[in-house]
C-alpha cells in the first residue's frame, strides 16, 4: 500500500502541462499582414480594370455605343472587385482581443471557403460587364462578340485557379493558426 501511495504522490508532483496562451497579439499582426497583402493586389487588379477599359474603348472608336459599353464594363468591374475585396478585407478586420472557441470557429469557417461570396455574387456582376463587353465591340463580327462575352468567364477560371493557389501561401497559415488559438481555447475552458 506505501507504494501505491508513494506512486500517487510522485504522479501529482508532476508538472502539469500549461495550456497553450492564446495569442490574440500574434494573431492581430497576421492579420494585418493579411489586409496590407490583400489592399496591394486589389489595387493592382483595379489599375489593370481599368487600363483594359482605356484599351479596349481605344481600340474600339470614340462612338457613342463605345464609351457607354466602356462605362457598363467599367462599373461592373469595379463592382465585382470592390465586393470581393471587402469580403477579404472584412477577415482582416476581425478583433481578436477577446477570441472565443465560437468566433474562431466563424473565422476559421469563412477562411476555409474565401470564394462563397464572390462565387454567389459573380453571376449576376457578370451581365454588365458582358452587356457593356458587346457595346464596346458593337460594330464588330459575331464571333468577336462571342469571344468578348466568353472571355470575362474564361478569365473567371483563370482567377479561380490562381485564387487556390494564393489560397495556400496566404489562407494555410492563418487557418493553421486559428486552428491552434481554437485548440488553446478548447483547454482554457476545460
Amino acid at each position: 500500500m506505501a507504494r501505491l501511495e508513494e506512486l500517487q504522490q510522485l504522479w501529482r508532483s508532476q508538472p502539469q502541462p500549461a495550456a497553450a496562451a492564446v495569442d490574440s497579439h500574434g494573431m492581430k499582426g497576421a492579420l494585418r499582414r493579411f489586409a496590407r497583402r490583400q489592399n496591394l493586389i486589389y489595387s493592382l487588379k483595379a489599375v489593370v480594370v481599368v487600363w483594359l477599359v482605356w484599351l479596349c474603348l481605344s481600340l474600339a472608336g470614340p462612338s457613342a455605343l463605345a464609351v457607354l459599353g466602356a462605362a457598363m464594363l467599367l462599373g461592373g468591374a469595379l463592382t465585382v472587385l470592390i465586393t470581393d475585396w471587402r469580403s477579404q478585407l472584412g477577415i482582416a478586420r476581425l478583433d481578436f482581443t477577446r477570441p472565443s472557441a465560437g468566433f474562431v470557429d466563424s473565422v476559421l469557417e469563412r477562411l476555409r471557403d474565401p470564394n462563397a461570396l464572390f462565387r454567389r455574387l459573380f453571376w449576376p456582376q457578370m451581365i454588365p460587364i458582358c452587356v457593356g463587353i458587346n457595346l464596346l465591340f458593337a460594330a464588330h463580327s459575331i464571333a468577336v462578340h462571342l469571344a468578348a462575352t466568353l472571355g470575362p468567364f474564361a478569365g473567371y477560371a483563370v482567377g479561380m485557379k490562381l485564387r487556390s493557389k494564393r489560397y495556400a501561401a496566404e489562407y494555410r497559415p492563418l487557418v493553421e493558426r486559428l486552428t491552434a488559438m481554437k485548440m488553446a481555447l478548447e483547454e482554457q475552458s476545460q
